[in-house]
């Protein structure tokens, strides 16, 4: 008979703890599931392996030779899995991660300031999403990426959605749009500044897009892959900015921001966050830490930002 080697666990609990009940808590199953696998492993062995005697349960002389081979086994596979577990308390190897700019505003520093204090020894390199981040994930030169969901990337790169952001309109703190009903034609009777993100609104931005799908004349009057340069210029200017609820909140208080509940702005008012990795490195110890612990933080700081967002989307109603 072959022999399935998904039996090989709780086989070794078995003979170990010599208990149904126990083999099923450790294996957080029920103890009539470890019955019946009990039951495949007596017809297998051709041997009950268990048996009652003097109201405890005892190894049969066959189970008691399975434990001694099976033991080697089991060591056996610890060995091959020595080392692939990562512990970033003690690791000093070096992590790169490219993000988009827009996400990088806000959740770089997180990230920053969880490695000081939990990876002090982890060399940290964080670096700008570009046209040849695909590429160097792929060589292993870029082990983590984040940016906007999904993109156009090729299918050894895995995608994984983990979160929302949303979208208003920031301007300078006396802008007389603060005193306006929003619509599309009231944001595009002022000059718009457009940032440009590599594998995401290079070729046209969403807001463009739907004030042209509505037939709406506007015009941009800047266009930078630099957040700086545009926060600059809106702050002197009447130019309305575009961008993530999560950076507007972080601005000092020589801006403000507006948003619309109207359902128009729907396709511009939501998008999701995404994490990017090698396929082949999916279920890589250091890159599953990586997911696990930049989703925690994103998360977190997304739960307190989105409560502020939603009592303004409530005003704005």
């Amino acid at each position: 008979m072959i022999f399935n080697y998904n039996l090989l666990k709780p086989l070794a609990l078995l003979l170990e703890t010599k208990s149904i009940t126990a083999t099923a808590n450790q294996m957080s199953t029920s103890a009539s599931a470890v019955s019946r696998t009990l039951r495949s492993l007596r017809e297998i062995f051709q041997d009950e392996l268990l048996t009652r005697k003097n109201g405890r349960m005892e190894l049969t002389p066959k189970a008691i030779s399975i434990r001694a081979k099976l033991n080697n086994i089991i060591h056996d596979i610890d060995e091959l899995t020595e080392g692939m577990s990562f512990d970033p308390s003690t690791s000093d190897i070096k992590i790169n991660i490219a993000m988009n700019s827009y996400i990088a505003y806000w959740l770089a520093p997180e990230i920053i300031q969880y490695f000081s204090e939990n990876a002090p020894n982890i060399e940290l390199t964080i670096e700008d999403w570009n046209e040849l981040t695909p590429d160097r994930i792929n060589n292993q030169l870029v082990h983590f990426g984040i940016h906007y969901f999904p993109l156009n990337l090729n299918k050894n790169l895995v995608q994984r959605k983990v979160g929302k952001d949303m979208s208003v309109m920031v301007c300078r703190k006396d802008h007389p749009i603060n005193n306006e009903s929003i619509s599309l034609e009231t944001i595009a009777s002022y000059p718009l500044a457009i940032h440009l993100q590599k594998h995401w609104n290079e070729r046209q931005d969403k807001l463009s897009r739907l004030l042209l799908s509505h037939g709406i004349d506007f015009k941009v009057k800047l266009k930078t892959t630099h957040i700086s340069v545009i926060i600059n210029a809106v702050e002197t200017t009447d130019l309305l900015f575009p961008c993530s609820i999560y950076i507007a909140e972080q601005l000092d208080e020589k801006f403000s921001y507006v948003t619309s509940s109207d359902e128009v702005f729907l396709p511009v008012l939501e998008k999701e966050f995404g994490f990017i990795y090698d396929k082949a490195y999916k279920n890589d110890p250091m890159i599953v830490w990586l997911h696990s612990t930049i989703s925690k933080l994103m998360n977190d700081f997304l739960d307190v930002y989105n409560k502020k967002f939603d009592n303004r989307y409530e005003k704005s109603r």
